[in-house]
């Protein structure tokens, strides 16, 4: 296993998106302070990264993976590992890891970014929200970001495997990110009686990246914090299952 993460790890860093991502991520980011008037809520979603990581996450998860596919390289992994889930496995944790990456530059953005926009104004020490600034910070765009992240990768990786077009899986992340939390709310909303029901579904879970900073999108999730943490967390294992499943079936 530890030989696969090796190995993974030195192909990903080594293509264009691993530079890419995190280029896209700065530029969406400046784009933001030049267009939202900065204040707490801003800065506890660091400038619109919360929106932004899980959409790039997608994008650079299936491209890792559909390109071994395109160049044929994935022969060669098979054959030189014979033990499918962990070239699977790694794979899936090399693009989790880089969503800490992404995590964290937007976090060392948003300190930098603040202290040039607005100085001392909005301290990480003052309240919102019935809490510190900087617990807001820590708990919806770290933690909040990572257990969404884990939640796409696995989605990216099994959509790819299934559909076979990139594309299409990019396609899916766009949705995702800019209308899967509406789509949502529209359907507990359409369908009240079944609000217990509805409020497991998929798209769903992208509240947990606003409701760990911020208690009152418990009210449109109608999940608390550990029952959207734990959803995320059975989705993605659920996902990384069927995932394996294609993987191990794909025709190479």
């Amino acid at each position: 296993m530890k030989r696969s993460l090796l190995e993974e790890t030195f192909k990903f860093i080594h293509q264009r998106t691993f530079v890419g991502g995190i280029v896209l991520l700065v530029i969406l980011m400046l784009y933001n302070v030049l267009t939202v008037r900065v204040n707490t809520t801003t800065l506890v979603f660091e400038f619109g990264a919360v929106q932004w990581i899980p959409v790039i996450i997608i994008g650079v998860a299936s491209t890792f993976l559909a390109m071994e596919y395109q160049y044929h390289t994935i022969l060669v992994v098979l054959y030189k590992n014979s033990h499918k889930w962990q070239t699977y496995l790694a794979k899936l944790v090399v693009v989790w890891l880089y969503s800490l990456l992404l995590t964290v530059v937007a976090v060392v953005l948003t300190f930098v970014l603040k202290f040039l926009m607005v100085g001392r104004q909005y301290g990480w020490f003052t309240y919102s929200t019935g809490q510190p600034t900087r617990i807001n910070l820590l708990l919806g765009n770290v933690i909040g970001t990572l257990v969404y992240s884990l939640f796409i990768v696995t989605l990216a990786f099994l959509l790819i495997t299934l559909l076979k077009m990139n594309t299409a899986v990019i396609g899916i992340g766009l949705a995702l990110g800019f209308l899967g939390a509406s789509i949502s709310v529209a359907l507990m909303d359409s369908f009240t009686s079944l609000t217990t029901v509805v409020r497991w579904n998929p798209l769903n879970m992208i509240f947990v990246t606003q409701q760990l900073a911020n208690s009152p999108y418990a009210n449109m999730s109608h999940l608390n914090n550990l029952e959207i943490v734990v959803a995320n967390l059975i989705y993605a294992a659920g996902f990384g299952f069927i995932g394996y499943q294609l993987f191990k079936r794909r025709y190479v």
